[in-house]
């Protein structure tokens, strides 16, 4: 059983195959729970029973959001289910490139035993599943495989010169996230991995849990004059998490000063008491364990990073409540990075909460528009946001609020890509999730909206 002297709640949780008992106490009260499965639902599940019976907070999953529209205005439908049996979570992350006679997509594959489906449409209204980057047996050698060890994330394929390069990220065998570089001469295949990450990165912030970052969300954008350049995210929002709940654990007087209302208050002791077991666990079942002291986090913004800059006990932690987006010029052989690195975007607005993610570059009405997606990709507080250069290095400046967020009918729209409708006009294509479905492994549907850009801003048409 893990104790602590100053802590409400003692916990003691274990493991059998993929279900997880959990005896939670407080005082002389103890409640026994299971957790029978690995996903974030059933996670989800338990905390929502856990918020009934220790008034812990809800999952932000079952609460409709506050500022959500009344309906999505000028979204279209344009992915609703699965289009192959192979593919496990549907078609987040989108990534749609116009092709010779149509439309080529992609997306994340998650842990699924097949990476990056490939989907073509020749009108953007009929769409058929063309196979994928990396089928079972087929990915590159540095890459971590199967069920809840993999993670295949956010696939952007470009086309460079007479080749097409997909940049996207998968876990190596260290744990650590990574960014990697394919080729193919066609769109469709076969693609060749470079043989060994394009990027590496990874920080230890909590030394003991094999808590390693990584890099992220990569896009390859080509200008005009030829030049190539790779964006990415360091993964910063995945290390903060336990530590805050460690450093709960060490000061509890803390979680007075930095949550107000009694159910956040309870839902971050909960986590520090949790902790110890959670730093122990996978790299998506810790941010399981988490989901609920991150979304009290996030509602308590205002209030939570200005607590701990004072409090003096958390300069990483609060180091790694930013998450830059990252560019650096891509080699003409698309196997190294050239030339400075530069960070061209941080989250610094309220809506953005502890990171955004997902940039995709577009070049319209003169100007260098960069969407990003911001918040918590699994609750309804994502959003999509936009900023605007003159240069692809920058500088950036956002246009402030979020081009979309949550609507009553589709919730958490992110990681967005734009290419030519059907018109040649500027569309964005993006996932979202049907309402009270968010989650990791749960579907996401893909959309598209009509763009229409000014030298001074872009707008929903």
């Amino acid at each position: 059983m893990i104790k602590h002297e100053f802590l409400p709640f003692t916990v003691e949780p274990s493991a059998s195959g993929e279900a997880t008992d959990i005896v939670v106490g407080e005082g002389k009260v103890e409640r026994c729970y299971r957790i029978a499965g690995g996903t974030q639902a059933d996670y989800s599940n338990f905390f929502r029973q856990l918020s009934h019976d220790l008034g812990t907070r809800l999952p932000a999953a079952f609460e409709e959001p506050t500022d959500a529209a009344p309906a999505s205005d000028g979204w279209r439908p344009l992915i609703t289910d699965n289009l192959s049996e192979r593919t496990v979570a549907g078609y987040g992350d989108p990534a749609v490139l116009k092709i010779d006679g149509g439309w080529l997509l992609t997306a994340t594959s998650n842990d699924g035993p097949d990476a990056f489906p490939l989907v073509f449409s020749p009108d953007l209204q009929r769409w058929e599943h063309r196979g994928f980057i990396f089928a079972e047996g087929e990915t590159p050698e540095w890459v971590a495989t199967g069920k809840d060890v993999a993670d295949f994330w956010a696939p952007e394929i470009s086309q460079v010169g007479d080749e097409y390069w997909v940049a996207y990220t998968a876990r190596e065998k260290s744990n650590a996230l990574a960014i990697g570089l394919a080729r193919a001469p066609s769109p469709f295949g076969p693609w060749t991995d470079n043989g060994q990450p394009l990027i590496t990165g990874g920080k230890v912030l909590y030394p003991g849990t094999a808590a390693s970052g990584g890099v992220i969300d990569s896009h390859i954008f080509k200008d005009a004059d030829g030049t190539a350049y790779l964006y990415w995210k360091n993964d910063t929002n995945g290390l903060w998490p336990r530590p805050l709940a460690g450093l709960l654990r060490e000061h509890p007087a803390l979680i007075e000063q930095l949550f107000a209302s009694e159910s956040d208050r309870r839902t971050a002791a909960f986590a520090a008491a949790v902790q110890p077991w959670a730093n122990t666990r996978r790299p998506m079942e810790r941010f399981f364990w988490m989901q609920p002291l991150i979304e009290t986090a996030l509602d308590n913004w205002s209030r939570v990073r200005p607590a701990l800059v004072a409090s003096g006990h958390a300069g990483e932690i609060v180091e790694a409540l930013t998450t830059p987006i990252h560019v650096r010029r891509l080699a003409e052989d698309g196997r190294s990075l050239v030339g400075e690195e530069r960070i061209v975007l941080a989250n610094d607005q309220e809506w953005e909460g502890h990171l955004i993610e997902g940039p995709f570059m577009t070049h319209q009405a003169g100007r260098y528009w960069l969407f990003y997606a911001g918040n918590d990709f699994s609750t309804p507080a994502y959003g999509i946001g936009v900023a605007v250069a003159d240069h692809p290095l920058g500088p950036f400046v956002k246009q402030g609020e979020p081009l979309l967020k949550s609507a009553s009918d589709w919730w958490a729209p992110g990681h967005a890509s734009v290419a030519p409708g059907a018109d040649g006009q500027p569309q964005l294509f993006f996932h979202a999730f049907f309402p009270g479905r968010c989650g990791y492994n749960a579907f996401r549907a893909l959309l598209t909206a009509r763009l229409r850009f000014t030298p001074e801003r872009v707008e929903v048409a």
